[in-house]
């Protein structure tokens, strides 16, 4: 084999192993490259954070893998925080590791219904785009959401203030 052939091979195989080895959160000025289960992290984290800190809409165009589903439900969970609030204050209300608010005050159900299903609506919808967006669409959809899910339940929750409530896997309410 001539010698610059084996050069170009040996250097295509550093190239790759190195993108390969840097592909978890590969960031540059001109670009960013992430594998599913990082953008679904830093989506999560960033999406949880757009809707906590009520920023403009500017930011959330801003965010890598967000689009017109998650941009429309990440408006209106942003719109609605500040009447979601208050229930997360009291502990009406808290976060789960699913990525959803459960109610956790069963005498205020009437009274909560209609904004828990708009919450926990947009959720699903955030998820299902979430999913989408990092390439686990169609026959994936299943398998990825799950994961999605739970990177934003983990968000929710390690965002949350302190003295909100969240449910874990086993149902059993804790105290942040």
């Amino acid at each position: 084999m001539p010698q610059l052939m084996r050069d170009r091979g040996r250097a295509f195989c550093l190239s790759a192993a190195l993108l390969s080895a840097a592909c978890g959160n590969l960031e540059s000025h001109a670009f960013s490259v992430q594998t599913a289960a990082s953008g679904t992290q830093v989506e999560a984290r960033e999406i949880v954070s757009f809707v906590y800190a009520q920023r403009s809409d500017a930011a959330l165009e801003k965010i890598l893998y967000s689009y017109g589903d998650i941009w429309l439900a990440a408006r209106r969970m942003r719109d609605r925080y500040p009447r979601l609030k208050p229930w997360l204050d009291d502990g009406a209300v808290g976060n789960t590791t699913s990525g959803f608010v459960a109610l956790r005050d069963e005498g205020r159900r009437e009274q909560l219904r209609d904004l828990l299903w708009e919450e926990n609506h947009d959720r699903a919808v955030l998820h299902a785009g979430a999913t989408v967006a990092v390439g686990h669409g169609n026959n994936d959809l299943n398998s990825w959401l799950p994961y999605a899910s739970s990177s934003f339940g983990a968000e929710w929750i390690a965002q949350s203030q302190p003295g909100w409530w969240w449910l874990d896997d086993e149902r059993q309410w804790h105290r942040k």
